[in-house]
């Protein structure tokens, strides 16, 4: 018999343009130093922000990653530290196939103001002005702007970043949606970027928006870009013709395609202002991340590197790790509590338990199902899991007091 146990303690997201100019969106991106890697390397993830994809800063404010696995298995990514120019964090590719990293940057809010040409001094041809945080409106000096300022937009900028490395240089896989809100998903195969047009689709919560709603860009941060228009379907094509690292965006094609918030005819406005208001609410935008493939990315050799991981019979695991009946009298019956058995195993198992009870009090007390503890047996398919009721009936006679704790000691075994 191959045995098994484990403790639980009861205490308490197009149509092509052809535009050719220069990237003025800020934007947040993944950096990495190449798509193809060796098993058993360590990545380092570093999220920026800048223009054009020229580095400008590490991000501000609120900042995540995640990692999807080549099992497709998500795990947070921690951050590791932090300079001039990036977030850091990182990961060891220990499994062969395909990374997915996702990044998120929820901005500051801010406000963008029309104020007309000749408004700014440092920049006399721009007709914008921009206001971070709380503004109080009495106190601006608006003597240069025109008659008709207002308020396009306040909001919160939602930043999502995506780029993959794999340890097998495959990258099929690489047009699955990994579930960001904005996701830009690529639809042609990333290891040919420079070669061409290349086709993407744009979705929001799983979805595209109407056909006008997003523009992708693509920037190669060298004053190169391309763009176009996503189509009802959210698809679009850039011509992407040169070989170089390529950042693609993706947000609201204009001031007037926002999606998340409404118009508001009660902003702060000048006297002369007759238009419909301005924008409140949130503003998405996605990244991808397409580094150029090095001639020797397919590492020529002789020899294939082979691996494989044999399951045991016996593997299960028990969730939580921790109850809390409550604060009980003599005689009570607690709520019950969810218990959960999952096989992890390469065999159906069959389980039973033991209770741990210096008290006496769960020893007599506690109920799986609607039996005692010790007339409980139950089998668990291989890779499925059985939810398990327990609740704790306290003698009518028991004398003890205070915080009573035990422990439940799962057994399986293979059958």
């Amino acid at each position: 018999m191959e045995s098994s146990k484990l403790f639980v303690a009861f205490a308490t997201i197009c149509v092509a343009l052809g535009a050719v100019g220069i990237a003025g969106a800020h934007q947040t991106w993944i950096d990495i130093d190449a798509m193809c890697i060796d098993l058993g390397d360590t990545v380092d993830v570093r999220l920026t922000e800048g223009h054009g994809f020229v580095s400008e800063g590490a991000p501000p404010f609120e900042v995540s990653a995640e990692l999807v696995d080549p099992a497709g298995a998500q795990t947070p990514l921690n951050k590791t530290g932090e300079d001039d120019l990036y977030w850091h964090s990182g990961f060891d590719a220990d499994q062969i196939g395909l990374y997915t990293i996702l990044g998120r940057h929820v901005d500051e809010c801010w406000w963008k103001i029309y104020t007309g040409p000749g408004s700014r001094p440092d920049r006399p041809d721009y007709p914008y002005t921009w206001f971070p945080g709380d503004v109080n409106w009495s106190e601006i000096n608006k003597s240069n702007w025109t008659d008709d300022w207002h308020v396009v937009r306040y909001a919160t900028p939602y930043k999502y970043s995506k780029a993959f490395v794999s340890t097998d240089c495959d990258f099929n896989e690489a047009d699955r949606a990994a579930g960001q809100p904005l996701e830009l998903i690529p639809l042609d195969d990333v290891a040919t970027v420079g070669a061409g047009d290349f086709e993407f689709q744009v979705l929001w919560n799983g979805e595209p928006l109407p056909n006008g709603t997003i523009q992708i860009t693509g920037a190669n941060g060298q004053d190169l870009t391309v763009s176009a228009i996503c189509d009802d379907e959210g698809r679009a094509t850039l011509p992407l013709n040169i070989s170089c690292d390529w950042l693609i965006t993706a947000g609201a094609a204009s001031d007037t395609a926002y999606w998340d918030g409404e118009y508001n005819d009660t902003l702060p406005c000048g006297a002369n202002y007759t238009g419909s208001g301005g924008f409140v609410g949130s503003t998405h935008s996605a990244s991808l991340t397409i580094p150029e493939m090095q001639e020797d990315a397919m590492r020529e050799s002789s020899t294939i590197i082979m691996r494989a991981t044999i399951r045991p019979e016996v593997q299960f695991c028990v969730k939580p790790a921790y109850l809390d009946f409550g604060e009980l009298n003599p005689g009570d019956t607690s709520d019950p509590e969810i218990v959960a058995i999952l096989n992890k195993g390469s065999k159906d198992l069959q389980t039973t338990v033991e209770v741990v009870d210096p008290s006496g009090l769960y020893t007599e007390g506690l109920y799986i199902g609607a039996s005692l503890w010790d007339e409980f047996e139950t089998a668990v398919p291989k890779g499925k899991h059985v939810p398990l009721t327990t609740e704790l009936r306290v003698p009518g006679d028991f004398a003890g007091s205070g915080e009573m704790t035990g422990t439940i000691i799962f057994w399986a075994e293979a059958i």
